[in-house]
C-alpha cells in the first residue's frame, strides 16, 4: 500500500467514528428528552340556531342586504366565548357589483380588511374590527336570469 492509500484509509475510519459518534450522540439527546404527553383536544359543544329566512335578531343591523329578496339561510353557532351569525341570499346583482358594495362598506365602517379575493365567478373580503370578524363571500349563480349571485355573510362576535 502506498502513503496515499494509507492516508485515504485513515481519513475514512476518522470520518465513519466522527459520524458514529455524532448519531450516537443524537441518539442519546432524543432518549434523554421527555416525549410531550399528548392531552386529547376536547371537542368543543357548538350550538346552532336555525332562523330559516329571518335574520339573527343580533345580526348587525349596519350590515346592508338586498331589499326584496328572501333569506336562504340564516343561522347562528355559538361556541365557548363567541357566536357566529350567518345568512345567505341571493342577489340581483352581480359578484362585481356586490364585491364593490361589501368593499366600500368595510372601508367606510373602518374595518381592517386583512384579506381579499375578486374574480368574475367568485369573489371574498374577509375583515376585523374591534373583537368582530367579517366574511362576505359572493358567488357568481348558474342560473343568471334574475338571480345573479349568491351573497353569503358571516359575522364572528368575539
Amino acid at each position: 500500500m502506498n502513503k496515499r492509500n494509507i492516508v485515504l484509509v485513515i481519513f475514512s475510519v476518522i470520518f465513519l467514528i466522527a459520524i458514529t459518534f455524532v448519531m450516537y450522540k443524537q441518539s442519546v439527546k432524543d432518549v434523554e428528552q421527555p416525549i410531550a404527553e399528548q392531552t386529547p383536544i376536547a371537542q368543543e359543544e357548538v350550538q346552532k340556531t336555525d332562523f330559516g329566512s329571518e335574520l339573527p335578531s343580533d345580526f348587525p343591523t349596519d350590515i346592508p342586504t338586498e331589499e326584496g329578496v328572501e333569506v336562504e339561510q340564516s343561522y347562528s353557532l355559538n361556541y365557548e366565548g363567541q357566536k357566529q351569525l350567518t345568512i345567505v341570499f341571493p342577489s340581483t346583482k352581480t359578484v362585481k357589483e356586490n364585491y364593490t358594495l361589501y368593499a366600500d362598506f368595510l372601508e367606510k365602517q373602518n374595518w381592517i380588511v386583512s384579506n381579499k379575493y375578486e374574480s368574475e365567478k367568485l369573489s371574498s373580503i374577509y375583515g376585523t374590527k374591534e373583537s368582530n370578524d367579517i366574511n362576505v363571500t359572493i358567488s357568481h349563480d348558474s342560473d343568471g336570469v334574475s338571480v345573479k349571485s349568491q351573497v353569503s355573510i358571516s359575522v364572528l362576535k368575539k
